[in-house]
C-alpha cells in the first residue's frame, strides 16, 4: 500500500547529514571559495542540507556545481542520441539542475552561474557585468533553493526504487508512453513536494503561452522537418518528445495549484483560459489530468510498486487520447508500428 500523505516540506531545523559536494570547470572563487582551501558556502550548505534531508542514502550523493552544465550532463551519459541531442531548452523553459545517477551515486547537477559571488564580482569585474551579478544574486539564490529541493525529491525516489520501472516487457509504442507517463509523475511528485514559501503565486497560473509554444514545435515539425526528411520514426520521436515538455510542464501547474489549496478541477481565471490553444489542447483533458495526479503523493512520501504502476498505466492512456487530440496516432501494430497524423487542425 502507498503510504498516505501528501507534500513533505523541507524542515531545516532537524538535523540532517550534508551531502558531499563538488565543483567542476569553475572558478572557486567566483563561487565565494577560497581557491586554496575552499569550504562550501552557506548557499552551497543549504543544498547539500536539502539533499540530505531526503536521501535515503545521504553518503551517496553529491552535489555538484558544474561550469558547463551541458558538458557535465553529457559526461555523465552513455554514449548514443540523447547525450548527443542533450542541452538546455525544454519547450517554453530551461533545464535548471539535473539528477543523474552515476554508477552506484546520484549527482545533483547545478549551473555554476547561479552561485557567483557579488563581492568577486564587485571586486574582478566590469561596471555593468558586476552589477548584472549583484543585481540578480537574491533571485538565483531563490531559484537555487527551490530547485534543489524540487530535485531531493528526484534523490529520495530513486534510491527508493521508484524511478526504475520495467516496461520492457510490453510493445514498443505502449513501452514509450508509459516511459513519458512515468517520467510526468516523476516531475509531478518533486514539484508537490516544494512548499509554498519556496514558491511564486504565478505557478498555479495557466501556461497558455506553453501551448502557443507546442503548438508552434509541432507545426514546424510536421509541416516543415518532416517534410525535408520524410522519416516516420523521427517524426513519432519528435512530436511525443515536445508534447512531453508540455505535459510536464502542466503538471507543475498541477502541483503548483494543489499546494497553493486550488481545489480539484476549479477553473482558471477566464483571461488564462479563454484562447484558442486552451480550447484544442488542453480543456479537453485538463480535468482528468489534474483529477488523477490529485491521488498521488509527494517524491518525499514512498509508494507501493503497484500503486505507481496502476497510475503510469491510467496516464498512457490518457497521453494516447491527448495526442490524438493534437492530431496524431501512434500504435502498436502486431510486432511493427504506425504513426499517423489524423488532423491538420492545429497546423492551419
Amino acid at each position: 500500500m502507498t503510504t498516505p500523505g501528501g507534500p513533505a516540506p523541507l524542515d531545516q531545523s532537524a538535523p540532517v547529514t550534508l551531502s558531499a559536494w563538488a565543483v567542476e570547470d569553475a572558478d572557486l572563487e567566483a563561487l565565494g571559495m577560497d581557491s586554496v582551501n575552499p569550504s562550501p558556502t552557506e548557499l552551497m550548505d543549504f543544498c547539500r542540507a536539502a539533499l540530505g534531508a531526503l536521501a535515503v542514502r545521504v553518503e551517496e550523493v553529491t552535489l555538484v556545481i558544474a561550469g558547463d552544465f551541458i558538458k557535465s550532463v553529457k559526461s555523465r551519459l552513455p554514449a548514443g542520441a540523447y547525450r548527443d541531442a542533450f542541452d538546455v531548452d525544454r519547450g517554453a523553459g530551461t533545464v535548471g539542475a539535473k539528477t543523474m545517477r552515476v554508477g552506484g551515486e546520484i549527482h545533483v547537477i547545478f549551473p555554476a552561474w547561479l552561485f557567483l559571488d557579488s563581492t568577486w564580482a564587485r571586486a574582478t569585474l566590469s561596471p555593468e557585468e558586476a552589477e548584472r551579478i549583484t543585481s540578480t544574486a537574491e533571485s538565483r539564490a531563490g531559484q537555487v533553493r527551490r530547485t534543489v529541493v524540487h530535485e531531493a525529491q528526484h534523490v529520495a525516489m530513486d534510491q527508493a526504487g521508484e524511478d526504475n520501472q520495467d516496461f520492457g516487457n510490453v510493445p514498443w509504442v505502449r513501452q514509450n508512453f508509459l516511459v513519458v507517463a512515468h517520467q510526468v509523475i516523476a516531475e509531478y511528485r518533486a514539484e508537490l513536494g516544494v512548499p509554498n514559501n519556496l514558491r511564486e503565486s504565478y505557478e498555479a497560473d495557466f501556461p497558455v503561452e506553453s501551448l502557443d509554444h507546442l503548438r508552434e514545435d509541432l507545426r514546424r515539425i510536421t509541416t516543415v522537418e518532416y517534410q525535408s526528411h520524410l522519416n516516420v520514426e523521427r517524426l513519432a520521436y519528435d512530436v511525443v518528445q515536445q508534447s512531453h515538455h508540455a505535459w510536464k510542464m502542466l503538471a507543475y501547474v498541477a502541483a503548483a495549484r494543489r499546494i497553493a489549496g486550488v481545489g480539484i478541477g476549479e477553473p482558471f481565471p477566464t483571461e488564462m483560459t479563454r484562447t484558442e490553444a486552451w480550447t484544442l489542447m488542453a480543456e479537453p483533458h485538463w480535468g482528468a489530468f489534474e483529477e488523477l495526479l490529485s491521488r498521488i503523493p509527494s517524491g518525499g512520501v514512498r509508494v507501493a510498486a503497484a500503486d505507481l504502476s496502476a497510475w503510469t498505466a491510467e496516464l498512457a492512456d490518457l497521453l494516447v487520447a491527448w495526442l490524438q487530440t493534437y492530431g496524431f496516432v501512434w500504435r502498436d501494430v502486431g510486432a511493427d508500428s504506425e504513426f499517423l497524423i489524423e488532423s491538420w487542425e492545429l497546423f492551419v
